[in-house]
């Protein structure tokens, strides 16, 4: 797979790592861009510019690119490199990171395959916090659960309606500060935080 990072930060950084160590061809991209920026064991390529100048994109080879990722720390940059990458070079693949968890709401309603890394710490201190809360379903919280915050779009929904992709299940809710298992017919309130699991739920 050609693999192309914009942004060198930790998130650019360590993705482009990871990849390279799997075997795939990657290059990275971003104004001041730098080998020791990325980190030892990245074998791919660097190319200093912005990940928004066309001439930059394909002299990275986004011509060929199998996959793109706009990781830097700006959220409409990020935007509109995944634009120009899937209109203008057609990329099939393109995702961008958006910090603003409004503009991230906003752009995956669009199409755009985005990932909230605030969205995801949020989750991730939700599900510490409530590690005592989840006794009920099983005693000590379970890596392979996450608590998620109930979108605006679910709000008003039961748990069984809810449109959550497979291989992930609803196993349960925590709606103000009680757990509560699966319930078919619970409604989801706003605040509440949906509890999601892997596989089949027992």
């Amino acid at each position: 797979m050609y693999a192309i990072i914009a942004g060198c930060g930790r998130l650019g950084s360590g993705v482009a790592r990871a990849l390279s160590a799997k075997g795939h061809d990657v290059v990275v991209v971003d104004v001041g861009a730098e080998r020791r920026l990325v980190g030892e064991g990245f074998d791919g390529l660097i190319v200093d510019g912005s990940p928004i100048d066309e001439d930059v994109l394909k002299l990275a080879g986004m011509k060929k690119a199998d996959l793109f990722i706009a990781a830097t720390s700006d959220d409409k940059r990020n935007i509109m490199s995944v634009q120009m990458a899937v209109t203008v070079f057609g990329v099939r693949k393109a995702l961008a990171r958006v910090s603003d968890p409004e503009l991230e709401r906003f752009y995956r309603g669009q199409g755009i395959l985005t990932v909230c890394p605030t969205l995801t710490g949020i989750n991730q201190i939700l599900a510490t916090i409530q590690e005592e809360a989840f006794s009920p379903l099983g005693g000590t919280l379970d890596p392979n659960v996450a608590a998620m915050i109930a979108p605006p779009e679910w709000v008003g929904l039961t748990l069984s309606r809810l449109p959550i992709p497979s291989p992930r299940k609803a196993i349960g809710i925590v709606s103000k500060g009680r757990v509560h298992g699966w319930e078919p017919g619970r409604v989801v309130g706003q605040g509440d935080s949906v509890l999601l699991a892997r596989g089949e739920r027992t």
